[in-house]
């Protein structure tokens, strides 16, 4: 018999197995794990709760849910992320995703919550079944594909620049600065001084004004990005790339069955999108990602971001996933509002 209910860290190894035996698949298939503490991810996405499903003493099926404070039409709105929606195999297609996703509709009306976000990978549709024709729940709405772009590490020539970038601290003009351009984005997080804490922030700048901006972060201390599968011609990319790295002056690619590693652009602010210090910024982290021997600088824009253009000629592979978003209590106007502007999804916590 199948019971459901909230997790507790007692889960912690159970809810690690569960997310490991699940991935997703495609042309290159991942998984990723969360050694070695799952809920630390969801601490860092917002107050959260895990619902998991058991049979017996077994858990096999999860989803969580997190509070987070977004920007919407300029002004501050809540949202739930929804995320590890995780099914044990021998437990698919038997209406357990549906008993979950249940549970989360009722955790959303207990706490009057109105919009809530999920994100899946382009080409499943699967998840899609089990918010659709809900009774009382209106159906979620595509808000677009987000893509996800990994851009391999290379070796930049150091070139002068009127405005060298620079690493700084966080300051409330930092914060200023990246809330000035979030509030830009539809669905755009609320920054504080305490989410830029533990990445690394760079900076260009004109006398006392913050031109350009940009955080980076590691986020493999809670969350590993598995290759497990690469279709052949993947496969003979990834060792041509390799092949040449040391030539090339590019990162290595990552080996099958090990973490790949990531160096996430959090958030890039730059003072009207000017493309030169776009660039800057970008092969900035390119170039840290090699000297660290990062595989990559992801970055994830939606596919109505202008800045998607300075990607163009980059070395880098792509990957697309899909937005999601509901108004539990069927504000239209506030789903037009963003499928109307640029969403934003910051990547590095999914």
């Amino acid at each position: 018999m199948i019971h459901i209910r909230l997790a507790t860290p007692k889960d912690n190894e159970q809810l690690i197995a569960l997310t490991t035996s699940s991935g997703m698949s495609g042309e290159v298939s991942l998984r990723i794990d969360r050694q070695p503490d799952f809920f630390r991810l969801l601490e860092m996405r917002g107050e959260s709760n895990v619902f998991v499903a058991l049979d017996g003493p077994l858990i096999v099926g999860s989803l969580s849910v997190s509070q987070q404070q977004v920007y919407l039409g300029g002004e501050i709105h809540p949202l739930l992320y929804i995320g590890d929606l995780k099914i044990a195999e021998g437990y698919r297609n038997k209406g357990l995703g549906g008993q979950l996703c249940d549970e989360m509709a009722n955790y959303a009306t207990s706490i009057d919550a109105d919009l809530a976000f999920l994100n899946v990978s382009k080409g499943n549709s699967k998840p899609f079944s089990f918010f659709k024709n809900r009774s009382g729940f209106p159906d979620f709405t595509n808000i677009g594909v987000f893509n996800i772009h990994q851009l391999i590490g290379k070796k930049q020539k150091r070139k002068s620049i009127t405005h060298p970038i620079k690493s700084v601290e966080v300051s409330d003009e930092l914060v200023a600065f990246f809330n000035a351009q979030q509030t830009q984005y539809q669905l755009g997080n609320v920054i504080t001084k305490e989410m830029l804490e533990g990445s690394e922030i760079f900076s260009i700048q004109e006398g006392n004004k913050i031109m350009a901006a940009m955080c980076l972060t590691d986020t493999m201390n809670v969350k590993q990005n598995v290759l497990t599968k690469v279709s052949w011609n993947m496969k003979i990319l990834l060792k041509a790339i390799n092949l040449f790295s040391g030539v090339a002056g590019i990162s290595k690619m990552p080996a099958l069955k090990m973490p790949v590693r990531l160096l996430y652009i959090k958030y890039l602010a730059v003072q009207n999108h000017d493309k030169k210090l776009v660039l800057a910024m970008i092969n900035h982290a390119r170039n840290i990602a090699y000297e660290r021997s990062y595989s990559f600088a992801s970055i994830s824009l939606h596919e109505k971001d202008p800045l998607n253009r300075n990607i163009k000629g980059l070395l880098n592979l792509t990957f697309n996933s899909i937005g999601m978003l509901i108004s539990v209590k069927d504000h239209k106007s506030l789903i037009t509002t963003v499928t109307s502007g640029i969403p934003f999804e910051d990547y590095s916590l999914v």
